[in-house]
């Protein structure tokens, strides 16, 4: 298991945040999320919320707004303490 967790954040590192477009980074958050809840790594409240902030961020992905999109995924991760590589932070 911790094989995987280092495997996740190796290749999140590698490739930069904005390389993406919104909807594979938004499912690879979602990806994250979900397995760290069921690990026991965030509390099911925190997952929750991430959620709701990630709901936001697929709605202005699918209305084709990737920027806002983008910005939207990456103040989730920097809310909750999930590293954003290759954007400012904010």
């Amino acid at each position: 298991m911790r094989f995987l967790i280092c495997a996740v954040l190796v290749a999140a590192a590698a490739t930069p945040a904005a390389a993406a477009p919104c909807s594979t980074r938004i499912a690879f958050v979602h990806r994250v999320i979900d397995k760290d809840v069921k690990i026991g790594f965030v509390d099911k409240k925190v997952h929750d919320a991430m959620t709701a902030d990630l709901d936001q961020a697929t709605k202005a992905c699918d209305a084709g707004d990737d920027a806002t999109a983008q910005k939207l995924i990456s103040s989730t991760q920097a809310r909750h303490g999930y590293p954003v590589r290759g954007q400012p932070e904010e």
